[in-house]
């Protein structure tokens, strides 16, 4: 009986670590929201062209945080948090996503074409660098799933395909953003760069496979 209590009492900081870190997480995403429409706050609009471009830039920062935001909730429900490497990313992932509304702000209110090419491309290596620690949590769930997933019930085998799906979507994405930063991606074309031609696709494509997923 003390033995099983024992057992009992060091497995429970596990649960309790868990529920700290996700609690973490909600508020740095809710943050990063936040900070995202204080943003746009501070933007001086002069015409209803001007509002309606203010509506959509919030709108692409707003998706990104919340696709975000679902992905590592998905993730969270069934990976333990005594996975190796579980710690590393989660942190790694919360600070991509604490650092892209200062990104985003540096990059919209530029107005040297140097510092809009920096920070477009800071921009998309924090992009990158978020679908990639999504990529990696949704591999750690593939991989415990192949131990039992720390001793409880393993996951339906659909419910293991959609993660392994999931990892291999999120790392494409990820090099996709990371590969954007190249030089020939800021070539002009007469309505903007083209990289930000090349981030809108990645962001309907995010759109359209989280839209779809079961």
């Amino acid at each position: 009986m003390k033995e099983e209590d024992s057992a009992d009492d060091a497995a429970a900081p596990m649960p309790r670590i868990k529920i700290r870190i996700e609690s973490l997480s909600d508020l740095v995403f809710g943050l990063a929201l936040s900070i995202g429409s204080l943003v746009l706050v501070g933007r001086s609009v002069q015409s209803g062209e001007a509002l309606g471009f203010n509506v959509v830039l919030f709108g692409f920062g707003f998706a990104i945080i919340v696709m975000a935001w679902l992905r590592y909730s998905r993730t969270m429900a069934v990976l333990p948090v005594e996975a190796p490497f579980a710690l590393l990313s989660n942190f790694a992932l919360l600070f991509f996503v604490a650092l892209e509304p200062y990104l985003f702000y540096v990059l919209w209110s530029a107005q040297t074409p140097g510092l809009l090419d920096s920070a477009s491309v800071a921009y998309g290596l924090d992009l990158g660098g978020m679908f990639f620690t999504q990529a990696a949590l949704a591999y750690l769930v593939v991989k415990e799933e192949k131990g039992g997933l720390g001793g409880r019930q393993p996951p339906l085998p659909v419910v293991s395909a959609r993660f392994r799906r999931a990892a291999k979507v999120s790392a494409v994405l990820g090099a996709v953003f990371v590969v954007s930063v190249l030089p020939v991606f800021w070539t002009g074309t007469p309505i903007g760069p083209l990289r930000y031609y090349l981030w809108i696709a990645v962001f309907l494509a995010s759109v359209f496979g989280l839209a779809t997923e079961r």
